[in-house]
């Protein structure tokens, strides 16, 4: 360990503890409770999603975290100077530093819940294309191998029904004359 004292700078209030989950200040099993409750509200159903809501669940404890941190100051401030028109602009920094703390692990958060709604989004609009193409698929086969009257066609009324499509459609057979050449 150091014996610089900046190097006691990140986790003095944790909001720029860097690779510093949990804090000696803070309760492991708090972070095991919240990380419960976010478990069970988003019930995560993939990898991915497991990871996304571990990253929310970090977003909340290191905004809990600069809350805390926030409210502390905010406290500090108004018990040493009760009006805040008398706070000096030292104090007006290291308050509006933690606002600001505050304010990036809000932003933190609610990007990493979007990213998630925006997954699972993703995954259901692949799965409804998904649905759909397989059951238009189902409906092509259908269509292809039944008569009007609903018995299987066999590969001459398949072949004549096409011609008649291809007709209907403008294109001419190659075994008839083509009325514009005339």
């Amino acid at each position: 360990m150091s014996n610089n004292p900046s190097s006691k700078n990140a986790t003095k209030h944790g909001c720029c503890a860097v690779g510093t989950l949990i804090l000696p200040i803070e309760n492991e099993q708090d972070f095991n409770a919240l990380e419960s409750l976010y478990v069970k509200a988003y019930n995560p159903q993939s990898e991915h999603e497991r990871h996304l809501v571990q990253d929310i669940v970090i977003a909340d404890w290191m905004l809990q975290r600069a809350t805390r941190a926030h409210a502390q100051v905010e406290a500090a401030l108004y018990a040493s100077t009760p009006n805040p028109a008398d706070w000096t602009e030292p104090q007006e920094r290291k308050l509006g530093r933690h606002i600001r703390y505050r304010t990036a692990q809000t932003n933190i958060l609610a990007r990493c819940r979007k990213a998630l709604d925006d997954y699972r989004k993703a995954r259901q609009n692949e799965k409804a294309a998904a649905d759909k193409s397989a059951l238009a698929q189902v409906k092509i086969k259908q269509a292809q191998n039944t008569s009007p009257s609903g018995a299987p066609l066999d590969w001459q009324q398949h072949l004549r029904n096409m011609r008649a499509e291809a007709v209907a459609r403008g294109f001419v057979s190659p075994d008839e004359p083509n009325p514009f050449d005339k």
